[in-house]
């Protein structure tokens, strides 16, 4: 990755939701997505971070951002799922980013600047 990648620290409880929500539309942000590029990382942001808070036990999630590629990437990593609780969230990643990987503790985000 090249530019300043930042990072953020959260515990896994619903009530910090929305503030590594906020953290990953601000990262967009100051990437230089705008609109509906931005709109659609948030929707797909949403959905991960929906199914991270419903499906884990406590712990941490760590999110960085950074570019690469002419990219946007957001990593996030939590701990360990058993399973998923959110169906269809492949479908939601697909349609609205320009990348993306889940594996069972950790899911990057990729959108074109």
């Amino acid at each position: 990755m090249n530019a300043l990648p930042s990072r953020k620290e959260l515990p896994v409880d619903l009530a910090r939701a929305g503030e590594a929500r906020h953290f990953i539309a601000w990262c967009g942000a100051v990437a230089g997505l705008g609109g509906g590029r931005l709109g659609d990382l948030a929707v797909a942001a949403e959905a991960v971070l929906t199914d991270i808070f419903l499906s884990c036990e406590g712990g941490t999630i760590e999110i960085e951002s950074g570019r690469e590629e002419g990219r946007l990437r957001i990593s996030i990593s939590h701990p360990p799922l058993k399973e998923r609780r959110m169906s269809g969230l492949e479908e939601v990643l697909e349609r609205f980013l320009d990348g993306h990987e889940l594996t069972g503790s950790r899911a990057v985000l990729l959108k074109e600047i």
